[in-house]
């Protein structure tokens, strides 16, 4: 298994991709409300607006006035309550159905909005505003089809409607007919040429057609008309991304954050667009944005290790005791108190939030930790240092602790640590049975090496009273634990477990379940498979109809610890979500981290892939990455998979590639050739063998994988029971043999830019011959794996 790679700022690949000027929307609904009832009379001719109607049959216009002001203050809220009073006292009225929609529309409530609008309609067939808010909520929806039509239908009632204009120009990029989207879109400018938001809009069809420099000036001309504009400064980040621009784009990011605080968007991009960069210089702001985003999850932490300790290492605490162990020395107790004291980083809020959100995955601050580690044990058995341990210290040895129960105590341990920590596990689990008080330095000693949970009578020490730091110590390596247990103990089965590598790899994963994680990142909701898929590959043509709803079910085969099905679940948070794995200890890691983050629309259960004809229920989608190349047959695994797959469903599919991970292979072969065991001092120890020479050797960069540095990463990555891989050449045989079309593969973008240069012909990027032929001459394209996207084909007896 593998974690999912990511596409970083994949969901905005096109214009189609760019948030749509939410200003231009205040602009393009609010037009909806202000044409008010004025007088009583037949229906006028004109079809725009609210039409006149009998007196008593209509909402006032105080009332009405009152609406409209309440929306233009921004207080949606009362705005929706006083729209559905005037529905419910005028309900053929059609400003309250207009209005309700509007309201709604503006708080991005486009499923609710969407029956009000269609209401308001019905009543009167001609209202070009009407009939634009309704392509935009459409649009929206992804449904664009739909939306075009809409637009196009206020466009013929009103041929100069310059919102109209707009909203047609996005959804034609969206469509993937940025050429048409252009000539619209300048049409509007020449009725609006001042206007921000068409500005910016031109921008996105420029940057669909590849023109990265026009797109560019389109979005800064936006921002000279309004400075103020969120969502063109985060687009001109985006442009300013593709450039390969990253300080300027990270700059423009920043503004949009500054602009709109709480926008999920603007941070899961600053996040991404932060992991292209690495610094020399202490930035403040920037390193307030990484602890924000650490703490706010913005991204899966491991994404911004890099910048992260690029800006740790600017410490000069860091940076002195770094110099030190280059040149061989060691670090004692003494070098901890005191004003210079190692034990002030716990007032360092980037190195303590790293320490607490992921796996350290640098090989200098690894050892610089191992060496303070050490330190404070030395000093918690000399009786005479124990006494010095103040809050700062109790703090970076708590961080300490709570990163190693993060990495599985993955750090080198020197036989007198081992002595050490036996006699005061030993000595801990002695007052532990007796009820005595346990001093804090001493626990957080121990479970910087060893889980709590090996004490006696574990579940004692939430009786206790701690300080704060201490007592996240003891949740995550007793509480947590025990509420997995519970849930382990209840996990549904719904098949039988008899293949006997599938047996081999659940023992792997009861005993290393992986990877052990805090947080996911920022998942930006999708209203549908199909939309997501446009967002993913807007070039691609699929063979067959895709189902329009959220409401879909969903299949994620081989879940592990729950964070490739939970960023499922948000991103489709109408969908019903099954997450299936062999390994109860990794189910139970996911059913509480599920109950954690509050998400309900995903059930869990043991299931083998092989045995899936024991399951009676199909899925509009099932995706099932890094899991098929771990099973005894994958081809039998995927036809099991596709056994369960609606006709015109969708795969999401992860695996190895046989010439990305050669370096691999042959340090599998050199663990097979000595024998080495996957347990815990074993791996320790080889670990830092590889360390050791990761200057000199042709495998050392696989120590700058994240999964290095945790002891369930290393066993995955190196120690894997049961590992297969592919070609490019075997994966079209078993597409063409599974009756499968390819929709695309998720790479970064600046990948997919290069294969677009280098192969014109393919603008859909889904031609294997080509794909393999760049991958041998680019042999790490798909160092995580082959990760892609495929359809199943209808057949006429489907």
């Amino acid at each position: 298994m593998a974690l999912q790679v990511q596409a970083p700022g994949s969901h905005a690949r096109t214009g189609a991709a760019e948030p749509v000027s939410r200003a231009h929307d205040r602009q393009t609904i609010g037009n909806a409300m202000h044409k008010k009832t004025r007088s009583s009379g037949s229906r006028a001719s004109g079809g725009h607006g609210i039409h006149r109607t009998a007196p008593l049959s209509t909402p006032s216009l105080a009332e009405q006035d009152a609406l409209v002001a309440l929306f233009n203050a921004g207080r949606l809220s009362e705005g929706e309550t006083m729209a559905r009073d005037v529905i419910r006292r005028y309900p053929k009225a059609v400003f309250g159905w207009k209005a309700l929609g509007t309201v709604l529309l503006a708080g991005d409530r486009q499923r609710e909005a969407l029956p009000a609008l269609q209401q308001a309609l019905e009543l009167n067939p001609r209202d070009s505003e009407c009939l634009n808010s309704l392509g935009k909520t459409l649009q929206d929806l992804v449904q664009l089809d739909a939306a075009l039509d809409a637009i196009e239908h206020a466009l013929r009632l009103r041929p100069d409607y310059g919102s109209a204009l707009i909203n047609r120009g996005n959804v034609l990029v969206q469509l993937g007919r940025p050429d048409e989207a252009l000539v619209c879109l300048d049409r509007a400018l020449a009725l609006q040429p001042d206007s921000a938001s068409a500005h910016n809009d031109r921008g996105h069809a420029l940057k669909a057609l590849g023109r990265l420099d026009e797109a560019l000036a389109a979005y800064t001309h936006a921002i000279a008309l309004k400075p103020g504009f969120a969502e063109a400064h985060h687009n001109l980040g985006s442009v300013l991304r593709d450039l390969g621009r990253f300080e300027e784009s990270l700059a423009q990011y920043g503004r949009a954050l500054d602009l709109k605080p709480d926008w999920p968007l603007a941070k899961s991009q600053y996040a991404h667009c932060l992991k292209r960069l690495s610094f020399t210089q202490d930035r403040p702001e920037i390193r307030a944005r990484l602890v924000q985003a650490l703490r706010e999850s913005w991204c899966r932490p491991h994404e911004i290790m890099v910048t992260c300790v690029s800006c740790i290492g600017l410490n000069p605490r860091i940076g002195s005791a770094l110099a030190r162990l280059g040149y061989g020395e060691t670090l004692a107790a003494a070098d901890l108190f005191g004003a210079a004291g190692l034990v002030r980083l716990a007032d360092e809020p980037l190195l303590m939030s790293l320490l607490e959100a992921c796996p350290i995955a640098d090989a200098d601050l690894e050892r610089l930790l191992t060496q303070i580690r050490r330190a404070l044990l030395e000093a918690v058995t000399l009786s005479a240092a124990v006494h010095r341990f103040d809050a700062a210290a109790q703090r970076l040895l708590a961080a300490l602790a709570r990163q190693c129960h993060l990495n599985d105590y993955a750090w080198a341990e020197t036989s007198a640590e081992t002595a050490h920590i036996e006699a005061l596990h030993g000595a801990l689990s002695l007052v532990q049975h007796q009820g005595a008080p346990i001093a804090e330095p001493y626990l957080l000693a121990l479970a910087a090496y060893r889980p709590l949970l090996t004490l006696p009578q574990p579940a004692a020490l939430l009786d206790r009273d701690w300080s704060e730091p201490v007592r996240a110590v003891v949740i995550e390596q007793v509480c947590e634990p025990l509420q997995e247990a519970d849930d382990r103990r209840t996990m549904p089965r719904l098949t039988t477990m008899a293949d006997p590598v599938s047996t081999q790899v659940r023992a792997q994963y009861e005993e290393h379940p992986y990877p052990r994680w805090t947080r996911a990142g920022i998942v930006t909701p999708a209203p549908t498979i199909a939309a997501y898929i446009r967002l993913q590959f807007p070039k691609t043509r699929l063979p067959a109809p895709v189902r329009q709803d959220g409401n879909v079910s969903i299949l994620v085969a081989g879940c592990g610890t729950g964070l490739h099905a939970l960023e499922v679940a948000q991103r489709y948070p109408e969908a019903r979500i099954l997450a299936i794995d062999l390994s109860l200890t990794s189910l139970a890691y996911a059913q509480r981290k599920t109950r954690e983050l509050g998400v309900t629309n995903v059930r869990y259960a043991q299931a083998d892939i092989l045995n899936l004809g024991e399951l009676d229920e199909s899925f509009d989608l099932i995706e099932s990455v890094g899991v098929l190349h771990h099973l005894r047959d994958p081809i039998a695994g995927w036809k099991a998979l596709l056994a369960h797959l609606h006709p015109g469903g969708f795969m999401s599919i992860g695996l190895y590639s046989e010439l990305a991970r050669r370096a691999v292979v042959r340090v599998r072969e050199q663990i097979a050739r000595d024998g080495c065991q996957p347990t815990a001092s074993a791996m320790r120890a080889f670990r830092q063998q590889l360390l050791a020479r990761r200057e000199t050797s042709d495998d050392g960069h696989l120590t700058q994988s994240a999964d290095f540095y945790s002891l369930s990463g290393c066993r995955d990555l190196l120690f894997h029971v049961s590992e297969q891989r592919f070609t490019l050449p075997q994966l079209a045989d078993a597409l063409r043999e599974l009756e499968l079309s390819l929709v695309g593969f998720i790479l970064d973008q600046r990948v997919m830019a290069r294969y677009a240069e280098r192969f014109p012909d393919d603008p859909s990027a889904t031609n294997l011959e080509s794909w393999h032929r760049f991958e041998q001459e680019h042999p790490q394209t798909f160092a995580g794996m082959y990760q892609f996207w495929v359809q199943k084909t209808v057949t006429p007896c489907s």
